[in-house]
């Protein structure tokens, strides 16, 4: 088997599962592109009359050229290229978008049921709204996409098959976009000490007389956070997102007169990769094991009043023990699986464990741990017969 027939029979075992609601037949259209669904009253009625199988913040449209130039798996081209935004689509939703260079391995792209098609520039579509002002149509998590098939029909998710309509895809504007009144602003992110992001986004100002607000941030297609904002709130601060993803980031503006709600999204915005921090030992593993004395045994009896073993055992001075670094105990362990652990204080002491079977063998072994680390070195002893 050729590279190239690899390839497309790999391309076609990502794409057949997904074709009962992208009907990946039919003429394509010469012009690959992405466009806005310019018939979203028409979606929007299928979704009322529950014909629709979800409802999105927004509709799209790819050609099929979108999806027969993507990689639809890891190590399909020869090398690596620039990373660039990806959507993926299940079940023609926006699942995740993610930041792929087409070539190395990624588990939200290399299994069945997936269609992955490269995001436009600036990871949203161009349009002129009603007052003659160009806007950004961001693409975002959740967002329903459909498909064109040939010049003038795409098909779109339906509940039970797919469904076709005739299609006109508007040019889009050349000049750069106005950001729509009322977004969302991300001031800052950082890095919180779990390497979770912490993100602080400016709250748009809206009359708190007939409106309220809430900041909305989804991480992919399923997990999402939802903040409400007191009046003369600026700034809404967004904990334990994760690190080197993609995110939505939305303002939810409800008019309590009308009750009616705007949702103005910006385009994803991408989470800094948190910095792997590798602690400072506090101790030194191997000064440990050359310096430390092994616990000694030094009287085994069958205790009178218990009926059970007792063994009296001198445990070994721990140099440099800090009780704020270090954590140090004396372990026995049976052949039978049962132990027991006594805590130290780092001091040299006979230490006397009781209540061990008659009948019974055990393990005897100092366990120092580094508590920057978590790191453990172990001295063992002779074992109790």
């Amino acid at each position: 088997m050729t590279k190239d027939e690899r390839i497309t029979m790999l391309r076609m075992k990502k794409i057949i599962p997904i074709s009962l609601v992208f009907l990946l037949l039919g003429q394509s259209s010469s012009r690959a592109s992405w466009f806005i669904d310019d018939a979203y009253a028409a979606m929007e009625m299928r979704r009322l009359t529950n014909q629709l199988f979800i409802s999105a913040p927004a509709y799209f449209g790819i050609t099929v050229d979108e999806i027969t130039s993507t990689p639809q798996g890891s190590g399909l081209t020869e090398t690596p290229t620039a990373l660039s935004n990806y959507a993926v689509l299940i079940d023609g939703v926006v699942d995740k978008i993610i930041s792929w260079d087409g070539y190395s391995p990624n588990e939200a792209i290399d299994r069945d049921g997936v269609v992955v098609v490269k995001l436009p520039e600036g990871d949203g579509v161009k349009y002129v709204d009603e007052n003659g002002i160009i806007r950004l149509a961001p693409i975002n998590h959740t967002d329903i996409v459909s498909e064109q098939v040939s010049p003038t029909q795409k098909v779109v998710p339906n509940l039970e098959s797919t469904e076709s309509v005739t299609v006109v895809i508007a040019p889009q504007p050349s000049d750069p976009a106005v950001a729509k009144e009322n977004a969302p602003v991300v001031q800052s992110q950082s890095v919180a000490s779990n390497n979770s992001i912490t993100m602080v986004i400016a709250v748009p100002v809206v009359d708190p007389t007939t409106s309220t607000v809430a900041i909305q941030v989804v991480t992919d297609g399923r997990s999402g956070t939802s903040i409400g904002v007191a009046q003369g709130q600026t700034t809404v601060t967004v904990t334990e997102l994760p690190q080197n993803q993609n995110v939505s980031v939305s303002a939810v503006i409800t008019n309590t007169v009308t009750n009616s709600v705007e949702v103005v999204t910006i385009p994803v915005v991408a989470t800094p990769v948190a910095p792997i921090v590798v602690a400072t030992p506090a101790r030194d593993s191997n000064a440990d094991k050359a310096n430390t004395a092994p616990p000694v045994i030094q009287n085994v009896y069958i205790n009178a009043v218990t009926g059970h073993k007792d063994a009296d055992i001198l445990v070994p001075t721990i140099a440099n023990f800090d009780p704020s670094k270090t954590r140090v105990s004396l372990n026995l362990l049976g052949r039978n699986g049962a132990g027991v652990t006594v805590g130290l204080d780092g001091s040299s002491s006979v230490i006397t464990v009781g209540w061990l079977a008659p009948t019974v063998s055990y393990s005897v072994k100092i366990i120092i741990i580094d508590l920057a680390t978590g790191g453990k070195t172990t001295i063992s002893g002779n074992d109790i017969p």
